[in-house]
């Protein structure tokens, strides 16, 4: 078999094993909130205990489980739809319309599935309630006519116009996720933001229920009529559309209904993201030995390091190992520094190490290279206590000695006029009086494009693009393995018996300082640091502690470790504690 299939089969076995996992945690989670429904609509505080036991017999009916298959078939689809999303590889987009063009599919296909959430979930909610809110024609009390249902039409409309405005609202990145400081259970994690999500929602609900209001009142006239006609021909209850909207506005059980869908749509749709974010940021223990002898389908820790296809995977990998680096266990840190049998070398250490190094390098060169055309920030001006800087004799000098200097030795100014040249034949000049207006025309054209308002936000690729995407999405895995690498080769000091990592000790320290060096250089341009302050700060306060680790851990044997002279001057201020 392919060594590189079976890898990536293996990562998105892992990645498979958490989607289906979350999606079928993603549909129970729907009775828990059809139970917050039901015992919201059936609340009497004069008959608590049949209030509890009928809301108990009919959860256990067998309706409730037959009215929720279409909505358990959006959540599945919605749960795919996230999991590819998750799936992606990240890539730079130079400008926003690119990046616009690479997400419209993935955004188009999860607004229809938040929708169609939305939709089903309030048709769902709408089985539990009386005839007048719950059918879809109402018939008429003096004829055999049937009559379409305004409120029928004004619930199940909110719960599409909740489901699709909350997902532009809130704007969610499917494919980020947080990996928490201090890793609680599953059944911890979800209940702690059970409580947050439904109260935000709550209070997120009432105000899209008023702008749900005008969005009925306006469209509402556009098809109360279509819809009528095409479901056999049914009357409406009211031909006034302003009639009809008053109606239903002085409902206020309607009103309650429409805010208590809004708020579960809500809440199931963040719900459904926390759940991801729960199995996806599971720990995941990687192999770290390698033997030629047994065969193992596990993945090593470094392929899953090195592996860019799907983020999940380098993200899992970078937790693991920042665990094995800081755990007080020592039965995974002391594979790292075992050898080879029979060989006797290092390889497990050396893969590791590789690939470290070469994530720190290429990261500390792409940010090198984008900001290096930003501009320096400007010096402050000078004010003097009482009047304007005036020239003194000394610049006055040196101005003249300077235009002597360039009379003397021939050299013009650019302002003066050249010297006639020789005449040229009239075709070279028409060629150079054609080209000329080409150019001029394309210069033109561009400069009319350039005034359209918005052309530059989506056309042009802005100076500090770069340097925000690395910030953004690159430093916070720089991070740990910045700090990862650190603590491995501090604790080496005691527990490396064989040695393994001492001559790669001088290619670390010379890598961190290479790095601080760059990232020193973003506080002296423009660059808008505040769009990334977070992840700025932490790149910054993760390569200073690294060094004062490094220093505090080999501060005896500097001089005999470090090699180049530059990287010793650079890492006496961390020894002495005097670091700038």
């Amino acid at each position: 078999m392919d060594p590189v299939g079976s890898k990536d089969l293996a990562f998105r076995k892992i990645c498979t094993e958490r989607f289906v996992t979350s999606i079928y945690y993603c549909l129970l989670q729907q009775y828990l909130l059809v139970t917050i429904f039901l015992l919201f609509i059936n609340f009497s505080i004069l008959h608590p205990i049949n209030w509890i036991v009928g809301t108990v017999r009919l959860l256990v009916s067998f309706y409730p489980w037959i009215a929720s298959v279409p909505l358990a078939i959006a959540v599945v689809v919605h749960g795919i739809v996230l999991a590819k999303s998750c799936l992606l590889e990240t890539r730079y987009h130079s400008t926003y319309c690119q990046q616009l063009y690479r997400n419209l599919i993935q955004r188009s296909i999860l607004l229809l599935t938040n929708g169609t959430i939305g939709c089903l979930t309030a048709w769902l909610y709408t089985r539990f309630l009386r005839d007048e809110y719950r059918l879809l024609f109402l018939p008429s009390v003096q004829d055999d006519t049937v009559f379409l249902n305004d409120r029928f039409v004004y619930l199940v409309m909110s719960g599409v116009f909740g489901g699709c405005y909350f997902f532009l609202r809130e704007q969610q990145n499917p494919d980020a996720v947080d990996f928490p400081i201090i890793l609680l259970p599953k059944v911890a994690q979800y209940w702690n933001n059970l409580s947050s999500v439904l109260t935000k929602s709550m209070r997120k609900s009432v105000i899209g229920m008023f702008i749900y209001f005008s969005f009925y009142y306006t469209f509402s006239c556009l098809f109360r009529h279509k819809l009528a006609s095409v479901l056999g021909g049914a009357r409406l209850q009211e031909e006034s559309t302003l009639y009809s909207f008053c109606s239903i506005v002085m409902d206020i059980r309607l009103l309650v209904y429409t805010w208590l869908f809004s708020a579960l749509i809500l809440s199931n749709i963040n719900l459904m993201h926390v759940l991801f974010g729960i199995f996806l940021a599971e720990p995941q223990n990687f192999r770290i030995e390698t033997s030629a002898f047994q065969a193992n389908d596990e993945p090593l820790l470094a392929d899953a390091l090195a592996y860019k296809q799907i983020p999940i995977v380098q993200q899992l990998a970078v937790e693991d190992l920042f665990a094995i680096a800081e755990a007080q266990c020592l039965n995974r840190r002391k594979q790292l520094f075992s050898l080879t049998v029979p060989g006797g070398h290092p390889n497990n250490w050396r893969k590791l190490y590789d690939v470290c190094m070469k994530l720190i390098g290429d990261f500390t060169q792409e940010l090198d290279q984008s900001i290096g055309g930003i501009e320096l920030k400007p010096a402050p001006p000078m004010v003097l206590m009482g009047g304007v800087l005036r020239p003194t004799a000394s610049m006055d000098k040196d101005r003249f000695l300077k235009k002597q200097y360039n009379q003397n030795f021939g050299i013009r100014s650019l302002s003066t006029p050249t010297l006639p040249g020789t005449p040229s034949s009239e075709s070279n000049k028409q060629e150079a009086k054609s080209e000329g207006k080409r150019e001029s025309k394309a210069m033109l054209f561009a400069s009319m494009l350039k005034r359209i308002p918005g052309y530059d936000f989506l056309f042009t690729e802005s100076k500090s693009a770069k340097s925000h995407y690395l910030l953004s999405v690159q430093s916070q895995l720089i991070v740990k393995v910045v700090q990862s690498l650190v603590a491995i080769a501090s604790r080496s000091l005691y527990e490396d018996s064989y040695g393994v990592l001492q001559n790669d000790l001088p290619c670390i320290v010379h890598a961190l300082l290479e790095l601080k060096k760059v990232v020193d250089k973003i506080g002296s341009i423009n660059l808008d640091v505040k769009k990334v302050d977070r992840n700025y700060i932490a790149l910054k306060g993760a390569v200073k502690k690294s060094l004062y680790r490094f220093t505090t851990a080999f501060g005896p044997y500097i001089k005999h470790l470090v090699i180049e002279p530059e990287d010793i001057k650079a890492l006496q201020g961390f020894v002495n504690f005097r670091e700038v």
